[in-house]
């Protein structure tokens, strides 16, 4: 139980912090350039305004929930490290 409890801790601080992280010797794995991916993020949408919202519920019934996630800005991707506390708080793979 304490060894568990020594790697969630452990996890925990360099999951918040880049000089702890650097300290142990894995801020190249955790921050290589080359595995990041540029390609997949999207260009912001401009919100729907009020004359395409009108236009649009014409036609189309869901015309309300697009409008509203006109508004909405895309969640961010999630990274390696939050998907590691991800699975240690709630045992669940991504």
């Amino acid at each position: 139980m304490l060894l568990l409890m020594l790697i969630i801790g452990i996890c925990a601080m360099a999951w918040r912090s880049p000089d702890i992280m650097q300290a142990v010797g894995l801020a190249g794995i955790a921050q290589d350039p080359a595995r990041i991916s540029t390609g997949t993020a999207t260009p912001p949408q401009k919100p729907m305004t009020a004359d395409e919202f009108a236009a649009l519920s014409k036609k189309d019934p869901h015309a309300y929930q697009k409008f509203i996630n006109s508004y909405q800005a895309p969640a961010p991707e999630r990274g390696e490290i939050d998907k590691l506390m991800n699975f240690l708080a709630r045992g669940k793979f991504e």
